[in-house]
């Protein structure tokens, strides 16, 4: 199985962009690994810890039969 990463906050991992009615955004976290946005790509994980100011964690992905 091929490795992905997520960006990691504390307890919470990046779920995405939220945006509110004044037209600014804030980061959507959430505390499972399920809901959380996943990439096979390093540098762009990398690129959206930076912005969060959290850190990029390797997964192993297992293949369960």
């Amino acid at each position: 199985m091929k490795n992905v990463y997520a960006v990691k906050l504390g307890n919470l991992y990046y779920q995405g962009k939220d945006f509110n009615l004044t037209n600014s955004y804030g980061y959507k976290m959430t505390d499972n690994l399920n809901n959380a946005i996943l990439s096979e790509s390093f540098d762009d994980m990398k690129k959206r810890a930076e912005k969060i100011g959290g850190k990029v964690y390797k997964i192993n992905l297992e293949e369960v039969k």
